[in-house]
């Protein structure tokens, strides 16, 4: 008989709060402790999280009134802040959301400056000694965003599309790639991405100046271009308006220009796109990816 992990949930402090948008979009920070007692044993708590994945948290809902199980893609890694889940989140605005409005109101704020704290899912082996961080998988598939392995991402050129808060999984990715001095060997060679990321107003752009450094620091590895779709001071430099635009002509089949894409990376045949954002955005991306025939190397993504 094969011994599955138990799932248990660990209280874990709230350890930094930070609002983008005031009732948008928040980035917060719960910070797992080294042990916890399980069975009358002080076990290690181990964070084995891979760039890209999930955990596994209990926020309160306030429309049902009670704390609800929601994944949460982590924005820092393991390697770089270990037992620290770091994630951002955004008010969905939708009729039937419970958990997102919570995450923006006062009472998240007084639980961080009382010390408070949110239930977080670990997997405990029972034949084991350690209770090892929940991820939402270990897969590198079309659907997820699991990192590759080192060997595979160090001699990639990643085109990355983040909307809104889908810049998460990928923030993560620059975090441990900085750590490892993004694969190049001896100087030379390495990773190369480009970020692109698309939000509405200047207020919702996430580590934008941390980004721009890194950009600035790193040109051989890592380039971002933040879009801006709906406002916008007179004097901003970057992209506006969306990047992907559909166009329409009557009975005809629709027509995506991915032209302010293709400004960024003209050969998108030679890349590995991902994605991140809502079902429509990303559907609408492949339709113009196969209509400019420019079908990447590799394309995976994660939506809502």
């Amino acid at each position: 008989m094969i011994n599955r992990p138990r799932e248990l949930f660990v209280p874990a402090t709230i350890t930094d709060v930070y609002t983008y948008d005031p009732g948008e979009v928040r980035r917060v920070a719960l910070t797992l402790p080294e042990t916890f007692e399980v069975d009358g044993r002080s076990l290690p708590v181990r964070d084995r999280m891979l760039p890209g994945a999930a955990f596994l948290a209990k926020p309160f809902g306030v429309r049902r009134q009670k704390y609800r199980r929601r994944m949460y893609t982590r924005s820092n890694c393991a390697d770089e802040s270990p037992r620290v889940l770091e994630t951002i989140i955004n008010d969905t605005h939708k009729e039937k959301s419970d958990t997102s409005p919570w995450w923006q109101t006062d009472d998240l704020v007084q639980r961080y400056c009382t010390g408070g704290s949110i239930d977080v899912c670990v997997n405990y082996d029972e034949t084991g000694s350690e209770l090892v961080v929940y991820q939402n998988t270990q897969t590198v598939d079309p659907t997820t965003l699991i990192l590759e392995a080192d060997h595979e991402w160090r001699t990639m050129r990643i085109v990355a599309v983040a909307l809104s808060t889908g810049i998460t999984p990928f923030l993560s990715y620059l975090r441990y790639m900085k750590a490892g001095a993004f694969g190049a060997v001896d100087g030379t060679g390495g990773v190369h991405v480009t970020l692109v990321v698309s939000v509405k107003n200047p207020r919702q752009l996430m580590e934008h100046q941390a980004l721009l450094d890194l950009a600035r620091e790193s040109p051989q590895h890592f380039s971002y271009y933040p879009v801006l779709t709906r406002e916008w001071p007179e004097d901003w430099p970057h992209g506006k308006g969306r990047i992907i635009q559909v166009q329409t002509n009557g009975d005809q089949n629709p027509r995506v220009n991915l032209e302010p894409l293709m400004e960024l990376e003209p050969n998108l045949r030679q890349c590995h796109v991902r994605f991140c954002g809502n079902e429509r955005a990303k559907d609408q991306l492949i339709l113009g990816l196969q209509q400019a025939q420019q079908v990447p190397l590799s394309f995976r993504s994660e939506t809502w």
